[in-house]
């Protein structure tokens, strides 16, 4: 991969960065950072003018928001960068960050463009929630400053922990991503739910076994396949019964069942209230009741 690149620092008096390197020639430098594949790390107090700008850079540029705010760019794109958020700029791509006016406290890190962050690739920037952002932050200063000092096996123990509270961050997305794909590959039951839908056939889906994907949604949703296809139903029901659509028989066969008293304790065990009782409401107009 080449190593030839555009980039463009334009960082006003008012700004201060701090940061530490892996390789000779930056100072400090720190051996540690390159068995973790990161370039560099650093942190930033914004009070003014900054802007950032890389083009076909072969490293990820990951940015760690405490405070303020600024905006990252992704080619002719602006993004909002602020408080409790994580900004990945991938390699190779036209991005950058610059400040908004406004003071702005951030870590960051640059990190090599190998399999061992291919989490991090992609086409276009990305902004993601980041809780704990001042433990990340708070972490990469005392990193630098133990480096800045010579104390190479405390700047290490701190890079550890930095490393560490990054993977989190990462993985913490992950499941986010994977709880969100699961519910939308169980969404189809809600618009045809007398369908007899089977496990196996959300598990095809999903591209995995109908095992896995039992462990998959007891891990992401807390509930298994089969609790997930009578939720959808059951969402179903309610919303044909609010709609007004028909009378309990009718809902109850509409959602899949042949049997009313089975929908209506079924309804009632995920509702807390009977779809009668519910019906009743309605008509009298009174409204709402438990969202479940």
């Amino acid at each position: 991969m080449s190593t030839i690149y555009q980039e463009m620092f334009d960082i006003g008096e008012g700004t201060r960065q701090v940061s530490v390197g892996a390789r000779r020639f930056h100072h400090p430098h720190l051996r540690a950072l390159a068995e973790h594949e990161l370039l560099s790390a650093g942190h930033s107090e914004v009070d003014g003018h900054l802007h950032v700008e890389r083009i076909g850079a072969p490293f990820h540029v990951v940015l760690f928001c405490v405070d303020g705010g600024g905006v990252v760019t992704d080619g002719a794109s602006r993004l909002t960068l602020g408080p409790g958020q994580m900004a990945i700029l991938p390699a190779l791509g036209h991005s950058g960050f610059r400040s908004a006016g406004t003071p702005w406290r951030l870590a960051w890190l640059l990190v090599n463009d190998v399999p061992a962050w291919r989490m991090l690739a992609g086409d276009h920037v990305s902004i993601r929630p980041l809780m704990h952002a001042d433990s990340l932050y708070q972490t990469v200063r005392v990193l630098c400053a133990e480096a800045i000092l010579g104390q190479a096996g405390f700047a290490a123990q701190a890079l550890l922990l930095a490393v560490d509270l990054f993977r989190r961050a990462l993985a913490s997305h992950a499941d986010e991503a994977i709880a969100a794909r699961l519910q939308m590959v169980f969404e189809p039951v809600r618009h045809a739910p007398a369908q007899e839908w089977r496990v196996e056939d959300f598990a095809r889906a999903y591209g995995v076994s109908a095992a896995h994907l039992h462990r998959l949604c007891v891990r992401h949703l807390d509930a298994t396949p089969q609790q997930l296809i009578i939720r959808q139903r059951m969402r179903r029901a309610r919303e044909l019964l609010v709609a007004g659509a028909g009378n309990v028989a009718t809902i109850a066969e509409q959602v899949g069942y042949q049997e009313v008293a089975s929908f209506s304790r079924r309804f009632r065990q995920h509702f807390d209230v009977s779809p009668g009782a519910l019906l009743q409401a309605m008509r009298a107009g009174q409204g709402g009741f438990p969202a479940g």
